[in-house]
């Protein structure tokens, strides 16, 4: 349940944060694992999940989990716990837990994300890749029922990793399946290649309705403010990092919904049953100066 509900509040959050976001899976219902590149942190999970049509489960850093309620929260979200040498020696025998897990998801026809270059750089490039989806790819095809399991390359494409609003483009390669590779080098060769040639400039588009002009200048004037707090808090605090378009988003995301109904609740107060109306034209208005900004300078 939770993460239905995450998945449609964080579409519709994409919605307002980005301009055009592309995404044609053509994929079937078969276990599949996506590997996918990493160039703008976990924004690139947030996009995964709120568009595959999928229920995706993530691999994410085994540390997060410390905590038992943390921990029971990022499951309930589809993560599972995947420990690295640097969080510890003594955690990397958990890893065979993590193995376990993956391969319960992926006989039940399931679908996990993986990053195989194992690090987020901002950039539009792929860089080498690790070894452990080739090595879980090759585990899960020697197990029972899983002869049919694909490896699907996602190449993810931003127009920026800084401007907001910006566009995101979301390529399928062509599926890797069992008999295709012989051995971990050959499928992380072709695997390379086939998100290489996913990478490509995010598509944009021109012109814009003069009709938005208005309601996009009402939205400037009421709620530009709001996210320039924001954006500055997050560069304060992901200076130097990858995090920034990451931040910025999640902490609207979250903020945002609160500050339309505390301004409507204000007005409610303030005018009457009138001040209802901002409930709607807030986010309108800002959705308006979001689309008239796609077609000038970005920030």
């Amino acid at each position: 349940m939770l993460y239905a509900l995450l998945k449609i509040w964080a579409r519709l959050a994409l919605w307002c944060y980005c301009g055009k976001i592309t995404f044609r899976y053509k994929g079937g219902n078969a276990p599949c694992i996506l590997a996918c590149t990493h160039p703008n942190s976990f924004l690139d999970a947030i996009v995964m999940g709120a568009y595959m049509p999928r229920s995706l489960h993530f691999l994410a850093r085994g540390d997060a989990f410390r905590k038992p309620r943390v921990a029971s929260l990022l499951r309930a979200m589809h993560m599972i716990p995947i420990f690295r040498l640097s969080e510890g020696k003594e955690n990397l025998q958990r890893n065979e837990e993590t193995f376990n897990l993956s391969l319960h998801v992926l006989r039940q026809n399931g679908c996990i994300l993986i990053f195989p270059e194992g690090i987020c750089v901002n950039e539009h490039n792929v860089r080498p890749l690790k070894k452990g989806t080739a090595r879980l790819s090759f585990s899960a095809w020697e197990e029972p029922g899983l002869d049919d399991l694909m490896i699907q390359p996602v190449s993810i494409n931003y127009s920026s990793f800084t401007a907001v609003p910006k566009h995101i483009e979301v390529t399928f390669g062509e599926q890797i399946r069992k008999g295709d590779v012989n051995n971990v080098r050959e499928l992380n060769e072709m695997l390379y290649n086939r998100l290489q040639a996913g990478m490509q400039p995010a598509a944009t588009r021109k012109g814009h309705s003069i009709l938005l002009v208005l309601p996009a200048l009402l939205g400037y004037i009421t709620q530009r403010w709001f996210y320039v707090c924001w954006r500055n808090f997050a560069r304060k605090k992901t200076k130097n990092t990858v995090f920034y378009d990451s931040v910025v988003f999640c902490l609207l995301m979250l903020t945002y919904p609160l500050f339309v109904l505390a301004v409507t609740l204000l007005l409610v107060s303030t005018t009457g049953p009138w001040g209802w109306l901002a409930l709607p034209l807030l986010p309108f208005t800002a959705w308006a100066y979001k689309e008239y900004r796609l077609f000038h300078t970005a920030e």
